[in-house]
């Protein structure tokens, strides 16, 4: 920090992290500016011709053309980028033709299922990866040690999928203690649809036995993604605890006689930048990340709607999809980085 800006700081009391978190926040705009135009771009030049797939394979040349001027692409890139921009700032991302819905409003029915599953999943694993990578730090050679290292390398090596259908063999067809893999919500329930998670669905309804079932509906689905991803999260989370018991402020708490309960707290602190990064990275990623976990439950999330747009060469459905996961992830990775001034102090210096 300049010494002008320093002087100016102590002037207005402001805290010495704020311009850093204005400016990284400013940045924001820019990004969102630049995940549209790759969107944009990308959508145009990976999909085939949509005015196709919507005519048909016996459709005229005739007939494709009119069903391209109706989507707006007979313009140049320059002008559909422009006409896509303005119906962009008026809340309009088109129509999905596999659906017959705006897609924003296939986006709100299906993004919270999404969020819904992966914020509880990733919740649950971060509060197991913190525990374990305390005690495993505690007793760096204990036998829980050695039984972590080696769960948290199998976890990185099995693919969701598979992880998920042995959880349905077990639990649905052997021991039927959950419900069948289809859907958020047994057919048996109605609920009115006003955030498309059918938990916080059936909770606004104040009905009680369709949240049981969304409950039950949610158990594998949620203990797949923590079982898969709990282990990468945990793996990363002790190391840097560990790297942190070799550092001199742990040495000299050492010196000083501090109790190994207080030592392992502050070498999992010093970790958590890294718990945080690894954890908003992943988050970032399981908004479309999760498609093969919610195509084997049938969940009905954000993922499995981009794999349709893109089987149906549907680019107004997949173009949505992509902005708003863009867009989350630029949220995501700024509060990652304002996370960073509340549990790094040297971030705050």
């Amino acid at each position: 920090m300049s010494a002008a800006a320093e002087g100016a700081r102590k002037r207005t009391g402001a805290p010495s992290w704020l311009g850093p978190v204005a400016a990284r926040a400013g940045t924001l705009v820019l990004q969102v500016l630049g995940v549209v135009t790759i969107v944009f771009v990308l959508v145009r030049v990976f999909l085939d011709n949509p005015a196709r797939a919507l005519a048909g394979q016996n459709q005229s040349p005739e007939a494709i053309a009119a069903i391209t001027e109706r989507l707006g692409l007979d313009g140049s890139l320059p002008q559909q980028f422009w006409s896509y921009l303005t119906s962009l700032f008026q809340g309009d991302l088109g129509d999905a033709f596999s659906t017959g819905n705006p897609v924003l409003t296939d986006l709100r029915e299906r993004v919270p299922a999404t969020l819904l599953l992966i914020t509880v999943a990733l919740a649950i694993a971060a509060v197991i990866a913190l525990l374990l990578a305390a005690a495993v730090t505690a007793r760096p050679r204990g036998l829980l040690a050695r039984g972590v290292s080696g769960y948290g390398f199998v976890a990185g090596a099995l693919p969701d999928f598979w992880i998920g259908l042995a959880l349905v063999f077990v639990f649905y067809f052997q021991l039927g203690v959950v419900p069948a893999p289809a859907g958020q919500l047994d057919p048996a329930y109605s609920v009115e649809i006003v955030t498309g998670a059918a938990v916080i669905d059936a909770l606004i309804a104040g009905n009680m036995a369709a949240f049981s079932d969304a409950l039950a509906h949610m158990a594998l689905p949620v203990a797949t993604l923590v079982l898969v991803y709990t282990g990468p999260i945990l793996r990363l989370t002790m190391t840097a605890s560990r790297s942190g018991l070799g550092m001199d402020f742990v040495r000299f708490g050492r010196a000083l006689g501090l109790r190994q309960r207080r030592i392992t707290w502050y070498a999992v602190r010093n970790a958590l930048p890294t718990f945080v990064t690894i954890l908003g990275t992943t988050y970032g990623f399981l908004l479309g990340g999760a498609v093969l976990v919610e195509t084997v439950f049938s969940w009905g999330g954000a993922g499995q709607y981009a794999v349709a747009a893109v089987q149906q060469s549907d680019f107004a459905a997949l173009q949505g999809f992509v902005l708003v996961a863009g867009i989350f992830s630029a949220l995501v990775y700024l509060a990652v980085d304002l996370l960073y001034y509340v549990v790094d102090p040297r971030a705050r210096a």
